[in-house]
Order: C-alpha cells, then structure tokens, then sequence
C-alpha cells in the first residue's frame, strides 16, 4: 500500500510576479522549480503549516490567502496531496536554505522555468487569475 503525504506549497505573488524556488539533487522532481512549501505536521492548518515553512526553509513571513488548487501526485511508492495557496510577502527577503535558486518570473519568465508535470495546473491557474 502506497503511503499518502500531504504537503502545502505558496504562490507568492508581487508586483505581477511570482516566486519560484528550484529544487537541488533529490527526489523525483530532482532540479525542478516549484512553489516551496513542505509537509502539513500534525495537528496544523494547512495555512500554518504553509507560513511555517515559509519561514523556516526562506525565512520570510507570508500571509497565506485562497486555495489555487489541489492536486494529487502519485508515485510508484506515494501518492503526493498538493495543495497551494497564493501567499503575500509580508516581511523578510527570500534566502535560500533547501533549494539552490530562486526566480520571481512573470508570465513569460515562468514559462522558461522547469516545473514537474503536477504543478502544470496550477501554473495556468496562476498566470490566468494573478499574472
């Protein structure tokens, strides 16, 4: 039986622009960008858990807003619930931790930017409602 895991990524979106976070050498998305965020731990909100690690993996402060979507990824081994939100920049600069590059892209940027399959409805969705 395959486990399910249930992560929480942010759409931060700023002056017609959206961050991007790219993953370093692990996983099966190894390289990738994708809007950062991390696992839901027991007994938060996905809003907290998304502002928490927010904070922790960039160090920034979020308000976390709307559900944009909620997909479901599956693997041979998990089946990967994502489910992200658009988030507003409240304080702090971005600095990366866990991830090895950063891009605030407006449409045609983020078009260049490579995403994992999964996340391909919610970038239309972000480049149709918030770009």
């Amino acid at each position: 039986m395959k486990r399910e895991v249930f992560v929480v990524a942010g759409a931060i979106v700023k002056d017609g622009k959206v961050f991007a976070a790219q993953r370093g050498n692990k996983g099966k998305t190894a390289f990738k960008f994708e809007f950062p965020g991390g696992k839901i731990e027991p007994g938060e909100t996905p809003e907290q858990a998304l502002a928490r690690e927010l904070r922790e993996e960039l160090s920034i402060n979020v308000e976390v807003h709307e559900l944009i979507t909620a997909i479901v990824d599956e693997y041979e081994d998990v089946i990967l619930h994502i489910d992200t939100y658009r988030c507003t920049l409240i304080s702090g600069t971005p600095t990366l931790s866990e991830h090895i590059a950063m891009a605030w892209s407006n449409k045609e940027e983020l078009d260049k930017l490579e995403f994992s399959s999964a996340d391909k409805p919610t970038l239309e969705k972000i480049k149709n409602l918030y770009l």
